[in-house]
């Protein structure tokens, strides 16, 4: 049976203790003992410049003090982001050390004792064709849209230049294979997101984890469990896809590291639809979570994208609230059993 996650942006008392009260059991953390509530937007601020170095060495001592106090909410820390640094991104000198770099944070985060670490090959994330759609859902919930026409005339950044598909791809295979048997050998999961808005290409970059071929694509570059997906219902479904099969497909194969869990209302595939509540949209998630039961999928599940809730805090705590028990409901359906 999976568990249900939630990514944290802070660390704050309040946080952890709201997310275990309402049935979150797993969290991915950050890589830094912060405190501080620092609220998400609707809609995520926009890419100015190209992706810069790595973040900051981690420290050790630093993690483990972060899981502890995460255990002691009654939550288990099991996922933690992997940073990837521009040079990596676009093929620059110096991308050999900051994969040692990476290497060397993939092993800590083995010593530590994480089971999967996320991560996502995006050089220039598509945000500025997302809009906020203040009162238009039911009974007035704040939801989130995206239309590729926002962006579809934007030139290139002065910094970045242009980066063709096939470039891209030449990149993400050559650290694949310097980074999956680092996290094999280390007894991590890597847990690829797709590239969210799943767009072609964006100011002149190939996005080259933008359809349901490419994530096929991803997992045979080097064939190993530790090379797996964050599975995103809500993507694979702006894709024009198959949730359901998508998970079959993936999960057979044992490729499903962690999942996004959320809904949309496509209007056109890749290029205009809605985010919507988990009961609203065109995937099928009741057909998703048996889909989850059929292939043994016992990782976490995080709720992401919730709709705004008119009256909510600016937490968003309604909205995860709400969220979260559907995903609760769902789970004593498919699987059957007692919820944690």
């Amino acid at each position: 049976m999976f568990k249900i996650s939630k990514g944290l942006g802070n660390l704050a008392a309040a946080t952890l203790g709201f997310y275990r009260q309402i049935g979150v059991e797993e969290v991915q953390v950050p890589a830094r003992f912060n405190t501080n509530i620092n609220l998400r937007p609707l809609v995520p601020p926009t890419q100015k410049k190209a992706a810069g170095p790595m973040s900051p060495a981690w420290d050790e001592d630093e993690l483990q003090r972060i899981c502890d106090h995460v255990r002691g909410f009654e939550l288990e820390p099991t996922a933690i982001g992997l940073p990837i640094s521009g040079r990596i991104l676009m093929g620059q000198n110096g991308r050999d050390e900051d994969l040692e770099d990476v290497i060397e944070r993939i092993q800590m985060a083995g010593r530590v004792g994480f089971a999967v670490m996320t991560w996502n090959f995006t050089a220039l994330r598509a945000s500025e064709g997302y809009a906020a759609q203040e009162g238009v859902g039911r009974g007035g919930a704040h939801l989130r849209d995206f239309d590729h026409a926002r962006i579809r005339d934007l030139p290139p950044l002065d910094d970045v230049g242009r980066h063709e598909m096939e470039a891209m791809w030449g990149r993400l295979e050559y650290c694949l294979q310097r980074i999956v048997p680092a996290a094999e050998a280390a007894g991590v999961r890597l847990a690829m997101h797709p590239n969210d808005p799943p767009v072609p290409e964006y100011r002149g970059v190939a996005q080259p984890l933008w359809n349901m071929e490419s994530m096929k694509r991803l997992i045979e570059v080097v064939d190993s469990p530790a090379n797996s997906l964050f599975f995103d219902t809500g993507v694979t479904t702006e894709y024009g896809e198959d949730a359901v099969e998508a998970i079959r497909y993936f999960g057979e194969r044992d490729r499903i590291g962690i999942v996004h869990f959320r809904n949309v209302r496509v209007e056109q595939p890749y290029y205009k639809y809605t985010e919507t509540f988990l009961d609203e949209g065109e995937c099928d998630i009741v057909g998703c979570m048996r889909a989850f039961a059929e292939v043994r999928y016992e990782g976490g599940i995080d709720p992401d994208h919730t709709p705004g809730i008119v009256g909510d805090t600016e937490e968003m705590q309604m909205g995860w609230a709400y969220a979260v028990g559907q995903l609760r409901a769902l789970r004593l359906a498919a699987y059957g059993g007692k919820s944690s």
